[in-house]
């Protein structure tokens, strides 16, 4: 059986989304994959982090060690948000771009036939047309339309494509409740799950704990415009005794946060590192603005943190009050002070750990695999 799957990020990122581990229980079940990643252009070159999706484009299709094949396209039109690059006709006419041709490629790796095409990346609507598969379905993993730099032309596209699959996966209630009169049967709540084995056993202390006493939180995720680093300066200013770890890729303004001896920013750390910190840490935040974007959020960060037994203390919205987790979630700054330092000061971590790993290990992307695949069997076997 093979697949085809669309994604915006490679498949060799220090981090890991949802359809990382997908790929890797479809490659458990005997499929093999093929992980096409946003296209690459000249307008790339520029920043250095892109130089070697350049290369890759230009040695062709590889396979990565105990994964998939992967496909890095090159367009000559690139779809970007800048002025003339942004329309709706580039993100239609860039496949058509493509050197080599998509379809060429497909053809000499041998995929121009798959049994699936699998698109969260819906700039490479394309795909579904150009190979010739059995199924194909859609992923939506956020409401993409409300990021700060995705052009409103995608917005278009993804209602085509949605139109085009098969099915529709969602991945949070607020983005079911929204798409569900106009896809009805076709649309499904998948939410995003947890590698939970990945999280359970023993792990080191990290060196950047070496020299810290006292309790520790940890965030990990993006670090954007939805961040709220104003209740993280609140927590670390009431909480002077709790140091505080913010792990992720910055890509918002944090100088409110640069003077407090007490919040520690990090950058990316590797997937695989993740247990050890956690399983250091005394509590996981998420500290997120309430916007419309946040709405329709399905954390991963929530089950994982769970699932290392941590108590979790977030800000409130809709779809994690949908899910009904042990975490604490808060609707203010101080409120958000005072749940960290509940379950900080009685040891939530402690006396409940057991509790949350239980609730994680009820989301585990197996699971979410088998759901996924009872919907897609149908088409598979037409």
């Amino acid at each position: 059986m093979k697949l085809i799957i669309t994604v915006y990020h490679p498949w060799d990122t220090k981090f890991r989304i949802g359809d990382h581990h997908y790929v890797r229980e479809f490659l458990n079940d005997g499929w093999d994959v093929l992980w096409i990643s946003h296209p690459v252009s000249f307008a790339h070159g520029a920043k250095p982090e892109n130089r070697t999706r350049i290369e890759r484009a230009k040695s062709g299709p590889y396979r990565h060690k105990d994964g998939p094949i992967e496909l890095v396209p090159y367009t000559m039109l690139p779809w970007l948000n800048r002025p003339l690059l942004s329309s709706q006709w580039v993100l239609e006419n860039t496949h058509r771009f493509c050197r080599p041709p998509l379809k060429t490629s497909l053809e000499k790796i041998g995929f121009d036939k798959p049994d699936l095409v699998w698109i969260t990346d819906a700039s490479m609507h394309a795909i579904a047309d150009i190979a010739d598969p059995k199924a194909v379905v859609v992923r939506i993993a956020d409401d993409n339309i409300e990021f700060r730099n995705i052009p409103s032309s995608l917005s278009i596209v993804e209602q085509k494509l949605a139109n085009r699959a098969d099915a529709l996966f969602v991945t949070s209630s607020p983005l079911l409740d929204r798409l569900k009169p106009e896809y009805r049967s076709k649309i499904h709540l998948l939410r995003n799950g947890v590698n939970f084995d990945h999280f359970q056993g023993t792990f080191d202390r990290p060196s950047e704990f070496k020299d810290i006493d006292g309790p520790i939180v940890f965030y990990v995720g993006a670090i954007e415009e939805w961040f709220n680093s104003e209740w993280v300066k609140n927590l670390a200013e009431k909480r002077k005794d709790i140091t505080i770890f913010l792990v992720g890729m910055v890509g918002t303004d944090l100088s409110n946060l640069k003077d407090l001896q007490n919040v520690k920013i990090t950058g990316l750390r590797p997937y695989e590192s993740l247990p050890g910190y956690m399983a250091h840490s005394n509590a996981g935040i998420i500290p997120f603005k309430r916007t419309q974007l946040v709405e329709s959020v399905s954390p991963l960060k929530l089950f994982e943190f769970l699932a290392s037994g941590l108590p979790v203390v977030s800000t409130s919205w809709s779809e994690l009050e949908h899910l009904g987790s042990p975490a604490l979630l808060a609707n203010k700054s101080d409120e958000f002070v005072e749940m960290v330092s509940k379950v900080i000061d009685k040891d939530w971590k402690s006396d409940r750990g057991d509790k949350f790993r239980d609730y994680a290990r009820s989301h585990s992307w197996k699971a979410r695999y088998d759901t996924a695949m009872e919907v897609i069997g149908d088409f598979l076997r037409k």
